[in-house]
């Protein structure tokens, strides 16, 4: 199992953090004992939030589980990262293949259970009102992302959500961005009403 500075990582703000990125790879091939580790704390809040969008909400140990394993994927594919993306790119598709593989192998999928709905639920004193609003909207973007199949799903996330330009969509996917963009054609068909896609 790797390990990671847990809530260091789970503290850590969204943003750019591609330069720090590409600095411990390089730290890593250098022969920097430490770096590694480093990596890995860094690149846990963007892993963890990938997976968790990618595969919806699951038990909290099985979402653990597949972070986990993406984690000791990177572990051991980091030396075939030759950066001609970047290395998110590199992590995301990793992120997919990890999700699609539990597809196959599990096809019980357990979208609502309230742990991970209290996890996306406000925190602090808010309104009941408003707790309860917020929750309707949870459960219908869930409920909608839920219609699209795995392929669909990894692209729409990647493109709408993390907002990844098409061709590390498709960097990340292993596919051409004509795929990618027949992808995200077909899941917005399905999630956006018909009288919205004229235009």
């Amino acid at each position: 199992m790797f390990l990671v500075d847990r809530p260091r990582a789970q503290a850590g703000a969204k943003g750019d953090i591609e330069p720090s990125l590409a600095a411990l790879v390089e730290r890593h091939r250098s022969g920097d004992p430490s770096a590694l580790n480093a990596l890995m704390t860094e690149i846990y809040p963007s892993m963890h939030r990938i997976i968790y969008r990618l595969s919806g909400p699951r038990p909290r140990e099985v979402h653990e589980d597949l972070v986990q394993s993406a984690l000791e994927q990177v572990c051991r594919s980091i030396d075939s990262f030759e950066g001609r993306s970047r290395f998110t790119t590199f992590v995301f598709g990793i992120c997919h293949r990890v999700v699609a593989r539990s597809r196959r192998y599990d096809r019980v999928r357990t979208w609502f259970k309230r742990d991970a709905e209290e996890a996306c639920l406000p925190q602090g004193a808010t309104a009941p009102d408003e707790i309860v609003e917020r929750g309707r909207q949870v459960a219908q973007a869930r409920a909608a992302l839920d219609r699209l199949e795995g392929d669909e799903r990894s692209a729409f996330v990647l493109h709408e959500i993390e907002e990844l330009p098409l061709e590390e969509v498709a960097a990340a996917l292993g596919c051409s961005t004509r795929t990618v963009k027949r992808r995200l054609r077909a899941a917005r068909e399905k999630l956006l009403p018909s009288k919205e896609l004229v235009s």
